[in-house]
């Protein structure tokens, strides 16, 4: 630890922060509003824990929300005390649940194997379910979806606030019993005198229909536990369960976690208070500290609550209350316009210790946030783009950010910036279903389906599909319009070699096929990151409904797919987009939290756009929200985009849309400081849209793609499999690492899926005699293969082949098996790497070790083959046909290692094992020497790929191959 950088640090804090930090021993609660350091105050307690304690930091447990959290607490935390950072506990909820479940799967035995659900399951189960005739009232009109995502969320709802399907059902039904008791529930006049009220009577349905409901949550939690299937929220459900009824657990948990410290608390819901509360009830007085703010609590749709916020005070008598008063983000106008719209949110008297008036540290100038009112919303853009580019001019190295409160909105703006000339960035949604990739490719389906859908074959056409010229075109769509669709075929014959695969074809290999046949996804369509994104999520659904569903058939996965589609209201995927490097950021309101900026803007200050429409409930929960909830939680939101600002803040009310429909201003504007706030109004304008030009456009598509290759290597760093990529063409790297356009999975791929399972599985069995692990190898490739998507013809081979082998593996290996020490398989491992490119750039190397074998001297990787064992030169690529990739591989995972703080005093010894037997049976390990040199020359091949990246030139980089398909596409672009 840094003790002159920890002192530095402590010598900037004011003296609420450093009784913060102080205060390490018993139960704190700091009331941390916007701007006021408490990412700072967490990193210097840890530290300062470290310091005055003998506790280990493995014996600090940190809690957050999100993952970025988690980074940035880390990276801030690695400043101070340097590697002894990766040891300290840092986690989201869910991340710390999934860790707990990891490291003592013998108190989970039912989660063993369990792998996580696809909303596609969770949907058929839930389907299968409600075809009950006792659950007919949730399916009026015999629609089993008509109540079905209302079912998912409130599920949803219930295991985030731990709520049993018995504790649901027991509230609904004293819920009619409190009703039906109730004098004010009995109308006294009219016709109804004497009789329940129809609000009284549509309580009562809605207690009875959750009643049901329930029975619903209960079938569904046990048919996924027979299935073995978890969801996100049954992460924190089953822990706080094993809490509650494990006591062994729990008291492991206890002892090991002597400081537990929770960030951004008003965001946690029931089931995550709970947990905090368990581990820390170890002791009367528990070395628990909790920051957060309830004016910025904006997730209570997850279960966050006021109430959650004050719940430990209740618990702990004696916590502590400390109050950061000091802003070191804004000025005081912008603190004061927000400090009196807020305060709109309490009662007279009500949580005095949470309205903490903010003081501005800052040393930025006062000004008034501008209210901009304009006659329309062309208007209002207009000033948008000026001032835009007026900061971009003016104040270049400034932080910008157009906060919104919808993501629809958000690739309007960017294209807005897009088309006139400003860099900006954002993480955009797309509907799969409803972008022209999504249509285009479920009308061809529609066709193939029902032949007699010839509009749908039409709409194709007309989309510019099927390789055909204009003329063409237009000619076959008339054609099909007017019924003569005889020679179709012959116009088309990619029509004719589909029917033909229909039936022969593996079925994520059809639908591959199908868009290539189609010309849908040809280089010259998929253009951008965001149409291949949509591209391999319409494969992931295929393949998710195909195994869920054990299809083998493509024609009746091309049945599910549409009819999946009918039911979905959308599928969403996000992906970041625009300049890597640029100053103004477009997002969404919720995705600013924890963030700040020179400036900010609101362009659509509006109650049409920032206040939710009541929505009737249809399930009767135990905490129900009121309208009056709804609006505090706008406010709350708006007033968490506010304070991201530092310099300035604009808030923008357009009059009209540009049809000349009238908007309302927002309520929270009049709430605002009025010494705080300045008015101006912007005159009409017509702002035609700006188009990109031919030559713009494709150097905008290239831009595109170097921006969304940085952003994807930042956030998911590097394997082992993309260097390899990169090394033999950066154009493989680009369309298979970063891109990642679907493939059909080959016999080869599935041959080795299916032994590393077998294996990992072999490993977690106790008995390991010959029989036992031939048995084990032989259950788990059928399994495997069972729902493999390869032609049944393929995998009948394959599996043959590895049935056969396996009592020779199992011979062969038995020894390897019995190897000595504490054995992980498929274990993930992350490791940094910084690299000097005029400014540092650190990627998270990482990599999946099939087994990691740890003695107390010497840890032992080994990486499983399903090839022929190879001779030490080709290994390393010393001969002729051979490329190194292996030796690559073993190189990497031993710096992963060594630069993992769990491994880096030990001594590291990688190996490849052949599991494919050889002429005598036998199953080879091979380990090779790795020396410093050999590091070096990878530490080398990195820094290239990383270098060549943010520099672009992976772009016009090409291999020597004439014939490679990568580089082809690439010159398309």
């Amino acid at each position: 630890m840094s003790n002159a950088i920890f002192e530095e640090r402590y010598k900037r804090l004011n003296k609420a922060q450093k009784e913060a930090v102080d205060t390490i021993e018993g139960p704190v609660m700091v009331i941390a509003g916007p701007g006021t350091g408490k990412t700072t105050i967490l990193t210097l307690r840890i530290a300062n824990i470290l310091n005055k304690t003998d506790t280990p930091a493995s014996g600090i447990l940190a809690l957050t929300f999100t993952d970025a959290g988690v980074k940035a607490m880390r990276m801030k935390l690695r400043e101070i005390i340097g590697n002894r950072a990766d040891e300290v506990r840092l986690h989201t909820f869910h991340g710390f649940a999934s860790s707990v479940i990891a490291e003592f799967p013998e108190h989970f035995p039912h989660l063993s194997r369990a792998k996580q659900i696809t909303d596609v399951e969770a949907e058929s189960i839930l389907r299968e379910i409600l075809k009950n005739k006792k659950y007919s009232k949730l399916r009026p009109l015999g629609e089993t979806d008509f109540y079905l995502n209302k079912i998912i969320s409130a599920i949803g709802d219930a295991k985030k606030e731990a709520w049993t399907p018995d504790t649901v059902r027991e509230f609904a039904k004293a819920e009619i019993e409190r009703v039906n008791a109730d004098p004010d529930a009995i109308s006294s006049r009219g016709a109804t005198k004497g009789s329940l009220k129809a609000d009284a009577l549509k309580r009562i349905e809605r207690c009875e229909r959750t009643v049901i409901f329930a029975d619903v949550y209960n079938e569904y939690e046990a048919k996924k536990r027979e299935e073995r299937k978890i969801d996100f929220d049954d992460l924190l459900f089953e822990l706080l369960s094993a809490l509650r009824s494990d006591e062994l657990l729990l008291r492991l948990l206890q002892e090991k976690f002597l400081y537990i410290l929770v960030d951004e608390h008003q965001d946690t819901n029931d089931a995550q208070n709970l947990i905090v509360a368990l581990l820390a009830n170890f002791f009367d007085n528990p070395n628990v500290f909790v920051v957060g703010d309830e004016k910025q609590a904006i997730y209570r749709f997850q279960g966050a609550s006021v109430e959650n916020f004050l719940k430990f005070q209740n618990i702990w008598k004696d916590m502590k209350v400390i109050s950061l008063e000091e802003n070191y983000r804004s000025h005081q106008d912008i603190l004061d316009a927000t400090y009196s719209m807020i305060e709109e949110n309490y009662d007279d008297g009500q949580y005095k210790d949470l309205r903490i008036k903010l003081k501005s540290g800052s040393k930025e100038k006062n000004k008034p946030i501008d209210l901009v009112y304009a006659e329309d919303a062309g208007s209002s853009d207009h000033f948008l783009v000026n001032e835009l580019l007026k900061i971009t001019e003016n104040d270049p190295e400034a932080t910008v950010a157009v906060i919104l409160r919808w993501n629809r909105d958000v690739d309007y703006v960017l294209s807005l910036c897009e088309a006139n000339g400003i860099k900006a960035s954002a993480e955009r949604g797309a509907d799969v279903f409803a972008s022209p990739i999504g249509v285009l490719y479920f009308k061809i389906l529609e066709y193939l389906n029902d032949p007699s859908k010839t509009e749908a074959l039409a709409e194709t056409i007309a989309g510019g599909l099927w390789g055909l010229d204009f003329a063409k075109s237009n000619e076959l769509i008339k054609k099909i319009r007017s019924g003569n669709i005889k020679d179709i075929e012959k116009e088309i014959p990619e029509l004719i070699e589909l029917k033909n695969e229909q039936n022969k074809s593996g079925v994520i290999e059809y639908l591959i096929m199908i868009g290539e046949l189609s010309f849908l996804t040809k280089a010259e369509k998929l253009t951008s990151p965001m149409q291949v994104e949509i591209w391999r999520a319409i494969i992931d659904l295929g393949r998710e409904l195909a195994v869920n569903s054990h299809i083998e058939n493509p024609s009746n996965l091309i049945k599910q797919l549409l009819d999946y589609q009918k039911t979905a209201e959308n599928k969403t995927i996000k992906i970041g987009s625009g300049r890597n490097d640029a100053k103004i950021q477009v997002m969404t309101a919720h995705s600013s939290k924890g963030l700040e900026y020179d400036y900010v803007f609101l362009p659509y200050a509006l109650e049409e756009y920032w206040m939710r429409r009541p929505r009737s409930s249809v399930f009767v929960m135990p905490r129900d929200k009121d309208t009056s909830d709804e609006v505090r939680d706008s406010r709350r939101l708006f007033y968490v985009a506010l304070t991201r600002a530092k310099k300035h803040a604009v808030v923008m009310v357009p009059a009209q849309d540009n049809l000349g429909k009238d908007f309302t201003p927002l309520r929270f504007i009049d709430e605002m400081h009025k010494d705080s706030v300045s008015r101006i109004d912007s005159p009409k304008t017509d702002l035609p849209p700006k188009a990109l030009n031919r030559t713009e456009l494709k150097s905008h598509r290239k831009s595109e793609i170097v921006e969304y290759t940085k952003r994807v290597l930042l956030k998911n760093g590097l394997s082992v499999t993309a260097l390899n990529h990169f090394l033999v063409c950066p154009s493989q790297f680009l369309y298979k690492s970063i891109l990642k356009v679907p493939e059909a999975p080959s016999p080869s791929s599935e041959k080795g899926i299916a032994m590393h399972k077998a294996i990992s599985d072999v490993w977690k069995n106790k008995d390991k005699t010959v029989k036992d692990i031939t048995k084990t190898i032989k259950n788990s490739v059928t399994e495997y293969f069972n729902s493999s998507l390869l032609p049944k013809s393929e995998k009948e081979i394959i599996l043959e082949e590895l049935t056969a082998n396996a009592p020779v593996v199992a011979s062969a290996l038995q020894e390897h098996f019995a190897i000595d020490g504490i054995v992980f398989t498929d274990k993930w491992i992350e490791s940094n790497f910084t690299t000097d490119l005029g400014e540092l750039k650190t990627i998270v190397l990482h990599g999946q070790m099939d087994t990691i074998i740890d003695t107390d001297k010497k840890t032992f990787v080994f990486d499983y083959k399903t090839r022929e064992s190879m001779s030490v030169n080709a290994i390393k690529g010393d001969t002729k046909d051979s490329d190194g990739n292996y030796f690559r591989q073993l190189v990497f995972y031993k710096m992963l290692l060594s630069g993992n703080y769990q491994y880096k005093e030990k001594a590291i010894e990688p190996a490849l094992v052949f599991v494919k037997p050889d002429d005598k049976g036998r199953c080879p390990t091979i380990t090779l020497p790795i020396d410093y040199g050999d590091e070096e020359k990878v530490r080398s091949e990195i820094t290239r790929l990383v270098q060549s990246v943010f520099s672009g030139d992976f772009m016009t980089e090409t291999c020597d191959d004439k014939s490679c398909q990568y580089c082809g596409y690439k010159k398309l672009i």
